[in-house]
């Protein structure tokens, strides 16, 4: 299944997740109807035969029902749009610090970081559930940029680097795999289904506590009474929603779990990480369980399950560990891992014990990470002048997962220094980083430059001047990556920050009055992502290719005038080449003269593409790749600018393999 394809599924799946919720309300309403007959009957006894049939009941139930069902629904729908980091915090995750010194949480920041430059995901920020003794992990957001991964604090000590590395892909499956918006969207339509049982939980301790029952029994009748009736009706009614909302979370998210598992061990040829952890998860006590009481709200998120299932399983949001494991290891012989040291976990902790896999000396473990993080590059670094492209290849690798890109992110990363790779995870540091990325070759521009940074943010200036030295060597092919790196540092830093990098960003690149290919991608990968990350529910608004031909043919026309090299006969056949492959378009696409397809117009046709469906994201990039194709080659400014658009898009491209 390609990127575009689980995109479409995980919307189909929205599609029949609000379906269900419906019929749950219908349900809802049906019963809360024969409560109020019930309440109504006690209230006002009817002569006769009993009525069945009341619309103006009806009605009132139905306006109720659907206004607290749907309120609560918004209600958790609002509070979790925020993003990944309200999620992680919800369950008592912390933010790891880039600057720990505990080398198993640096580890955990080096998995990550080869993850998102071999997938071409955006840096997610990188949460520890610090209280959590369970091996588990989770990945939570409505968009790329909003991302978080968070795993458990057991995950981070009981599990080898292998383990946690297939854990993390994991995770990372289902950030490509468009799950994530789903869970959010799953969890707020729970919340609206069970906040009747809610209330009538509220109302039954409400009366209780007020006597209600006492006075009833001395002979008094009425209003308190119905008022229990009413809770024990609401409490009823609210619970059975819940339960059948309980089977529709277990339903939709099992089958999910066993293709983000294939999609890991597709991701890192090694069966054994996944696998592994799997088997720690049947070995230890704890298992995977989760203490915080928010854990089942989200349980659906979870790499594996963290609250007990109940009802024979058929609560259960992920399939049984047998059955995992057995699919990516037939051959096992069904032993589970066997922990040094067992607990009582009726009397002990685990976080009162030092786990194994951090019983190493200090000075053994510290020389581990360093020999790690200086490990040589696994392929020789290729000068990128023009290399071979195949636009049918390029679209298919979009959301990838597979051991040649993730070679290429731990090649790419071996050749940045380590200086820059600390100055990415610090919000002080980062935007000098950025900075230099952008310093011209040009000794004129680039002391233009430096001024403008010495004026606008003076607090960068000095480290800036340290970075310099590194970022003047680094290989083209690590300066998006390192962009890439940086994210999460930007994205939470404080707005004051921000504003006044952002305004230095855009004198920085304007310095020599021109915009490059790489300061175009570099700039509208970064104000992308900060924007996406800030409000991250942007929705789908284009539906026609007719409505944005023109913002298309501003994209082909940037890209034909890169792979023409300004020659207009050039230029032609590259947009006409790209052009053929979106005959839907009523009509026929015209390139824009060279000064009408500056990358300013890119800029705004972008921002509108954005917001377009599915199939017109696919069929630009399909496009696009054809123009850059037509003459069998990519230079490092189409790739970059080819990257750039489709971050935009939301489509992350992985590392060039």
């Amino acid at each position: 299944m390609d990127f575009f394809e689980a995109q479409a599924s995980a919307k189909r799946r929205t599609s029949r997740l609000m379906l269900l919720f419906i019929l749950a309300v219908i349900g809802v309403i049906a019963a809360c109807y024969l409560a109020a007959l019930i309440v109504v009957a006690r209230i006002r006894p009817m002569p006769g035969t009993w009525l069945v049939w009341d619309g103006s009941l009806f009605g009132g139930v139905s306006l109720v029902v659907c206004l607290i069902t749907g309120g609560a629904m918004l209600f958790k729908w609002l509070q979790l749009r925020a993003g990944g980091s309200v999620i992680a915090e919800m369950v008592g995750g912390r933010r790891v610090d880039p600057q720990s010194t505990d080398l198993a949480e640096q580890r955990l920041l080096n998995i990550v970081e080869e993850m998102s430059i071999a997938s071409g995901v955006p840096m997610p920020a990188v949460y520890l559930l610090d209280d959590e003794g369970g091996l588990n992990a989770f990945a939570a957001g409505l968009t790329t940029s909003d991302a978080v991964v968070a795993v458990t604090r057991g995950s981070l000590e009981k599990l080898s680097r292998d383990e946690l590395q297939g854990v993390v892909a994991h995770e990372f499956s289902h950030i490509l795999n468009g799950d994530m918006r789903l869970n959010v969207r799953l969890t707020a339509v729970l919340f609206g289904i069970l906040v009747i049982g809610l209330m009538g939980r509220g109302l039954l301790e409400v009366m209780l506590r007020s006597g209600a029952v006492r006075t009833r029994g001395k002979g008094k009748s009425g209003g308190p009474g119905v008022f229990i009736i009413v809770g024990i009706a609401m409490l009823v009614i609210g619970y059975v929603g819940y339960f059948f909302g309980r089977l529709i979370q277990a339903a939709i998210s099992r089958q999910r779990e066993y293709l983000a598992d294939a999609a890991a061990v597709q991701f890192t040829r090694n069966p054994l990480g996944v696998s592994g952890a799997l088997k720690k998860i049947g070995g230890y006590s704890l298992g995977s369980r989760l203490d915080s009481a928010a854990a089942a709200q989200i349980g659906h998120f979870f790499f594996a399950q963290s609250f007990r299932a109940g009802f024979t399983q058929l609560w259960a949001t992920h399939p049984p560990l047998e059955e995992r494991i057995r699919t990516i290891d037939p051959s096992w012989d069904g032993r589970f891992f066997e922990p040094e040291t067992v607990v009582d976990v009726a009397r002990e902790s685990h976080q009162a014990l030092q786990p194994p896999v951090l019983r190493k000396p200090a000075g053994a473990r510290l020389a581990a990470e360093r020999a790690f993080s200086m490990m040589p590059a696994l392929q020789a670094a290729v000068p990128r002048a023009t290399i071979p492209f195949v636009p049918a290849q390029a679209l298919a690798q979009a959301g990838a997962l597979t051991e040649s890109h993730f070679t290429a992110a731990q090649s790419l990363l071996s050749q940045i220094p380590q200086p820059l790779r600390t100055a990415a995870r610090q919000p002080d540091q980062a935007p000098a980083l950025i900075y230099a990325l952008l310093l011209d070759a040009d000794d004129a521009t680039r002391n233009r430059q430096l001024t403008l940074v010495q004026q606008h943010d003076p607090g960068a200036a000095s480290t800036l001047a340290q970075l310099q030295p590194d970022c003047a060597a680094l290989p083209r092919a690590a300066r998006l990556p390192l962009l890439q790196l940086s994210l999460p540092a930007l994205r939470f830093a404080d707005a004051a920050t921000r504003d006044r990098f952002l305004r230095t960003l855009e004198a920085v690149i304007h310095a020599d009055g021109r915009v490059s290919p790489f300061e175009f991608a570099l700039h509208k990968t970064l104000s992308g992502h900060l924007r996406l990350s800030q409000a991250p529910t942007a929705a789908t608004q284009l539906y026609s290719f007719n409505a944005v031909a023109a913002d298309i043919a501003a994209v082909l026309s940037a890209l034909a005038w890169i792979n023409g090299a300004s020659d207009q006969a050039a230029a032609s056949r590259a947009f006409a080449y790209g052009a053929a492959h979106l005959k839907m378009i009523e009509t026929p696409l015209a390139l824009l003269p060279d000064g009408i397809a500056a990358l300013e117009l890119l800029d705004h046709a972008l921002d509108r593409l954005a917001a377009a469906s599915l199939p017109i994201k696919k069929r630009t990039l399909i496009a696009a790749a054809h123009v850059i194709g037509h003459d069998g080659t990519i230079t490092p400014e189409e790739d970059e600018l080819f990257r750039a658009i489709s971050a935009a898009l939301d489509v992350p491209l992985p590392a060039a393999a």
